[in-house]
């Protein structure tokens, strides 16, 4: 009858226990070894003399190690020791599995038979490799961090001890990419096994683990000496593994903590597995994401080391959003990790519409005496940011008085906001912004004296010219700004002259709205005032040529200052005016006033412009010119005679010929010179605008 895969076991058994693994070569027990083999594909008798022992304890219920597998042959170790090839070949093929999977140590692993290959040969089925194999897991760097972690804790393992074994896991495990790696780091061995018992800490605690540093160092240095001594260099920030940046002491003192530098070494490619996650973030989540971190107690910039753990912060969350297309450009102009998590902090700012403070950010970020020297190359606005137009100090007012903000720069919003720039970016109001490409060209006639004046203006602000100019003047140490005044009376061309320079050269033209600028409220004149110079320098930054900004009808504001009266309103707009003429000095760009009464001017703005130009009212030659392009059905005698006959401007002249023209429009018909006259006569208030020409006789 033939037998079974059992029966061949437990024939082996019988012979093999107790038997001292010696005289193993009976005719009994040589059949049930090869009867096992060849009913369970078995490669050899060792292996079937170590399955049938593993089999027998296994079916107890029991696992074994080599003194267990010892003691069931009534052997001692040594002679088990021989059989270690044989169970690991056990192990790979299925047979068998380690219980224990994080025990490196072969003494101290315990094996059993798995449940798959016992119901196999209760069956009396041939196991198939294949079918046995489980998850495999070798033994890895947690294992080895949990291993050291043991032997730290094992009150009877001494610190010399310790140590041996730990050089001993390193020298087994030396291909191990965490042991390569922390002997570069660290040559000490000491300091690498305070670093793998802190690694342990780390993971059961899900990543947020801390080492009590009395605990651990009681542990590891029975010596009182010693541990006092690696205490104070723990604490002093002398320890090897704090000046590599790998752990970091709380604030209390009473705890260790891997750095952000040492998670980075231990976890390698499973860093993203614990903490806090920081991929898929999108803009306004990742400028979010760095704010609350600069602002968080994880970040005390009194703290040493503070500064290298925002700086391996910040290229974490970089790292983990390569995705954002901003960041490679970011990471190109601003080389400092510190000053990319400030623009990132502004970019926050900016998207929830508020403002930093200067003060409060750089205490944030910098311990103090760093935080005053950043605060006074932002107030000198020397600060890289503001150099690379990416951040600028902007001075704001309020009940309690003026003070200053930190913000983005247009060219930093659209640096990171990138196609939702134009969400942040303020652009003039369209009855404040007129653009150079709507001004309609018109024919402008003037004396001589006043053409020759005003090509001048017009050349000036060619491109090409004016950057010359500018780079000229600067170069001299003087003031590059043009502010330009044109005076003279109503409807001589002074507004219409600046359309036409705008149109020719390409410039927009900021008008100013005089009346808004003065406000019932007391204070608030001053604000407007200063957000108009603010606002075009803005725009000059965003423009392709610097735009033009005008204040038209410009009396009320550049007029004399009041003295000796101290009527609140007196004393405002001498505010006003004090603020314009400080701009005016410091002006980078083409200002451009227009006035009726330039007696009234004061004479600190009179000194401020570069060019001043008076607009007389028209020569009858300059009239009869206009007439003729206005109405170009007029005689060259009758453009002549109302040009002699009325004494008008060219204002008044283009509203005769609106009136002429609605005239046509109801009429059907072009009006006669007599209706011409006759709409002349009617023109002014009050009295005749005939003027009588020649001598009484």
């Amino acid at each position: 009858m033939e037998m079974k895969s059992i029966q061949f076991l437990k024939a082996a058994a019988n012979k093999l226990r107790d038997g001292k693994l010696k005289r193993l070569g009976g005719k009994e027990l040589s059949e049930a070894l090869n009867g096992m083999i060849l009913s369970l594909g078995l490669d050899s008798k060792d292996e079937a003399i170590i399955f049938a022992a593993l089999f027998d304890r296994s079916c107890a219920g029991r696992c074994s190690d080599l003194d267990d597998i010892a003691s069931y042959f009534g052997a001692s170790q040594l002679d088990v020791m021989e059989y270690v090839p044989t169970i690991r070949s056990l192990e790979t093929k299925g047979f068998i599995v380690q219980i224990d999977r994080s025990e490196c140590r072969i003494g101290r692993q315990n094996f059993m038979v798995t449940n798959y290959v016992i119901g196999c040969i209760l069956e009396n089925q041939k196991p198939n490799h294949h079918k046995a194999t489980i998850l495999e897991k070798e033994f890895d760097k947690y294992d080895l961090c949990k291993l050291v972690s043991s032997q730290i804790y094992d009150n009877e393992v001494s610190t010399e001890a310790l140590f041996q074994f730990v050089e001993s896991a390193e020298r087994d495990y030396a291909t191990m990419q965490l042991v390569k790696d922390l002997k570069e780091v660290l040559p000490s061995l000491a300091d690498r096994t305070l670093f793998y018992a802190m690694c342990t800490d780390f993971v059961e605690q899900d990543g947020n683990g801390r080492s009590d540093i009395s605990r651990t160092l009681g542990d590891m240095y029975k010596a009182y000496g010693i541990r006092f001594k690696v205490r104070k260099s723990l604490i002093d920030g002398t320890n090897p593994l704090m000046t590599a940046n790998l752990i970091e002491l709380s604030s209390d003192m009473e705890d260790l903590a891997l750095t952000t530098k040492g998670q980075r070494l231990f976890l390698a490619e499973d860093f993203g597995a614990f903490g806090q996650q920081y991929s898929g973030l999108n803009l306004y989540s990742f400028a979010r994401q760095v704010k609350e971190y600069v602002h968080s107690r994880d970040h005390d910039a009194e703290k040493p080391g503070a500064m290298k753990k925002l700086a391996e912060k910040i290229c974490i969350i970089e790292e983990s959003n390569r995705s954002l297309e901003c960041l490679p450009k970011i990471k190109e102009i601003i080389a400092e990790e510190d000053y990319r998590a400030l623009f990132y902090i502004a970019c926050d700012a900016c998207a929830n519409g508020n403002m930093l403070s200067v003060s409060h950010e750089m205490g944030e970020m910098y311990p103090v005496k760093e935080r005053n020297k950043y605060i006074k190359e932002f107030k000198e606005e020397t600060h890289k940011l503001q150099r690379l137009d990416l951040m600028e100090m902007v001075t704001q007012s309020s009940i309690f008085g003026e003070y200053t903000v930190l913000q983005l720069t247009d060219k930093g919003k659209e640096l990171y906001f990138g196609e939702d720039a134009s969400l942040y970016i303020d652009k003039p109001e369209k009855k404040d912004l007129i653009c150079a490409a709507d001004i309609r060209e018109k024919h402008l006639f003037f004396s001589e004296k006043e053409q020759s004046q005003l090509n001048l203006v017009g050349n000036s602000l060619q491109e090409a010219n004016y950057s010359n100019m500018v780079s000229r003047l600067e170069a001299k140490g003087l003031p590059k700004g043009m502010a330009i005044l044109l005076y003279g009376a109503p409807g001589t061309g002074k507004t219409e002259s600046v359309m036409q320079w705008a149109r020719s050269t390409g410039r927009d033209i900021i008008h100013v709205d005089i009346s808004a600028s003065k406000s019932m409220w007391y204070g608030e004149s001053e604000k407007i005032i200063k957000e108009i110079f603010t606002k075009y320098r803005r725009q000059c930054k965003r423009s392709a040529l610097r735009p033009i900004l005008l204040f038209n009808e410009a009396d009320a504001i550049f007029a004399s200052r009041k003295t000796g009266n101290n009527s609140s309103i007196d004393q405002t707009e001498n505010a006003i005016q004090n603020i314009i003429l400080e701009e005016m000095e410091q002006l980078d760009g083409i200002l451009i006033a227009t006035t009726n009464l330039v007696d009234n001017l004061d004479k600190a703005f009179e000194r401020r412009f570069l060019f001043k130009i008076r607009f007389d009212r028209p020569s009858v030659e300059a009239k009869v010119k206009i007439w003729r392009d206005k109405l170009s059905a007029l005689t060259e005698g009758q453009a002549r005679s109302l040009a002699s006959r009325y004494d008008f401007s060219g204002g008044e002249i283009d509203n005769i010929v609106r009136k002429a023209l609605m005239s046509e429009v109801l009429e059907g018909k072009a009006p006669s010179i007599g209706e011409i006259e006759k709409l002349c006569s009617e023109e002014k208030i009050g009295k005749s605008s005939n003027k009588r020409v020649g001598f009484n006789v």
